[in-house]
């Protein structure tokens, strides 16, 4: 069978967050100190309050408001000394409206304007309504046919985005398409539907898999010929 569609997700396969973790923001440490933070208890406290997971905001001010509560609480488990919500206003604004939070690969440009000549290029990205203007922004939304996000959705992945996807997008057929995931569990649930699936693995972290692996860009280039 002929492929068709090349479905992405974003973090892990065409981005990583630009400090590392998906929840420390770019300036984060200029807003509060460091010194103040224990790195572990931060940790927890991240994982402890990710019900923001859950919520569902459709504009970038809903989104704002959602990461301003969920910094809050963060700092406020920690006992940080004089928290504010000017503070974590801040934190949110950095974490919403800052397009370099997300570092895009460099083979992702040349490569998506390379398959988007044969393939009709999508994403399927567990995230919030910002995702739009920085992928925009960065002149990369271009070679897509469609993006879906899921908080506009109100659901994941891991419930039913996929459906969603697929009642959106009705040309596209699960095993006319390619879908890549840097997940294991999400390629697990795409599989349920039949698609070709690929596990991007930028890190090499995975010394054996199920999956197919590829390491970069260029690899799912090599993969059509």
């Amino acid at each position: 069978m002929r492929i068709k569609n090349i479905i992405f997700d974003i973090g892990g396969v065409l981005a990583d967050p630009k400090s590392g973790h998906w929840f420390i923001t770019p300036n984060f440490f200029n807003i509060i100190d460091r010194k103040l933070i224990d790195m572990d208890n931060l940790n927890q406290c991240f994982k402890k309050y990710l019900y923001l997971q859950t919520q569902e905001p459709k504009t970038e001010t809903e989104e704002h408001d959602m990461f301003s509560n969920y910094y809050y609480n963060v700092l406020q488990e920690l006992n940080y000394p004089n928290l504010s919500k000017e503070m974590v206003d801040k934190i949110a604004d950095d974490c919403v409206y800052n397009d370099e939070k997300f570092i895009f690969y460099e083979d992702d440009k040349e490569v998506l304007e390379n398959l988007s000549k044969k393939y009709n290029l999508y994403i399927i990205s567990n995230g919030w309504p910002s995702s739009f203007r920085i992928l925009r922004n960065k002149k990369l939304d271009i070679f897509f046919k469609g993006i879906i996000i899921s908080s506009m959705y109100s659901t994941s992945k891991e419930e039913n985005l996929f459906d969603l996807f697929l009642n959106e997008y009705q040309d596209v057929i699960p095993k006319e398409s390619i879908y890549i995931d840097d997940r294991r569990h999400i390629l697990d649930k795409a599989n349920t539907y039949g698609f070709n699936l690929l596990l991007m693995d930028r890190k090499n972290i995975y010394t054996e898999n199920k999956f197919k692996v590829i390491n970069n860009m260029s690899d799912i280039i090599k993969i059509l010929k």
